[in-house]
């Protein structure tokens, strides 16, 4: 068999020849363009597509599908974009955090003690109101305790003229008519005095920050009426308040009032035994002594006291100061 032939060339144009054939005539009809036809229905019986159904919509609870990524391509809706945060000062613009009130403590601060108290400080009612109470009552305690001097040396000067024969048992009677109605009115003041000290101090220790006590809320009440536990945790609670609240309160006023009620407590008790053990005129002339002691003592615990209540409430509760 013979290889076959390729085909022959064809020739090229000539130089200035149109490449493509002409078209035709002008006057000749140009031929109109044919509609399409109109899709016709399937007659009966006749197979007919599937019509494109929208897709299922999925039960409640389950997530819907997710969706398809347009092809190559195909129209891709634009993203929706966040609008932009306006500047600071313009309106809509998102406000600006608002700083604590000097005197407390930044929240989340570590703690100073090991297993200190942590619980959110909750919300309390004015402290500024009960602390001046407090302060004024032990102010008028204090006046109290220089009422009682007086008469405590009147009563020790009744004795020892009853002792030399020169006044009779009517000084001492009438000594008792002042004295014991004076120590009931003032024992009510001092009552009153110690019911607002807690309530100021439970409240001080409620408005701190967590974490920058030592105790509980609780346990700056309660601390004041246990036993042994009485003569060393109500000094350090309040010390915690004012390191807390930065007080202006040095460790010296605070050392001075704890040491005067301590003493005076001490004092006022000691009188007490004596008084109910005396034998003599000489005896209850001491025990009278002992008690005009312990009435000084308190006079400075309560000076010293109205101080540090009113410390460390300026501290705590400065924009009332």
């Amino acid at each position: 068999m013979s290889d076959p032939q390729p085909p022959a060339p064809q020739p090229e144009p000539a130089h200035g020849a149109a490449a493509f054939p002409p078209p035709p005539p002008s006057g000749a009809p140009a031929q109109p363009v044919q509609p399409a036809p109109p899709a016709q229905a399937p007659q009966y019986g006749e197979y007919a597509p599937p019509a494109q159904a929208a897709p299922p919509v999925p039960p409640y609870g389950q997530p819907p599908q997710p969706v398809q990524a347009p092809q190559f391509g195909e129209y891709a809706p634009p993203a929706q974009v966040a609008p932009p945060v306006p500047p600071y000062g313009q309106y809509g613009a998102p406000t600006p955090p608002v700083p604590p009130a000097p005197g407390y403590v930044q929240p989340g601060a570590p703690s100073a003690y090991p297993g200190a108290w942590t619980a959110a400080p909750a919300a309390v009612r004015p402290l500024r109101g009960v602390g001046a109470t407090a302060r004024w009552l032990m102010l008028v305690y204090a006046a109290f305790s220089l009422i009682t001097i007086a008469v405590d040396a009147w009563g020790i000067g009744a004795l020892t003229a009853y002792d030399q024969g020169s006044a009779g048992i009517e000084a001492l009677n009438a000594y008792d008519a002042v004295s014991i109605p004076l120590s009931i009115v003032a024992l009510i003041v001092l009552l009153a005095a110690a019911v607002f000290w807690v309530v100021w101090q439970y409240r001080a220790a409620a408005s701190l920050p967590a974490g920058s006590l030592r105790r509980s809320p609780g346990w700056h009440v309660g601390s004041w009426f246990i036993p042994i536990v009485s003569l060393f945790f109500p000094f350090q609670n309040v010390s915690d308040l004012a390191r807390a609240s930065q007080a202006r309160l040095t460790p010296g006023i605070r050392g001075a009032w704890w040491a005067l009620w301590i003493s005076a407590n001490f004092v006022s008790a000691g009188a007490s035994r004596l008084m109910t053990s005396a034998d003599s005129t000489a005896a209850l002339s001491g025990a009278l002594g002992a008690a005009i002691l312990g009435e000084v003592l308190v006079i400075g615990a309560a000076v010293l006291g109205g101080i540090v209540v009113s410390r460390i409430t300026d501290a705590i509760d400065p924009a009332r100061r």
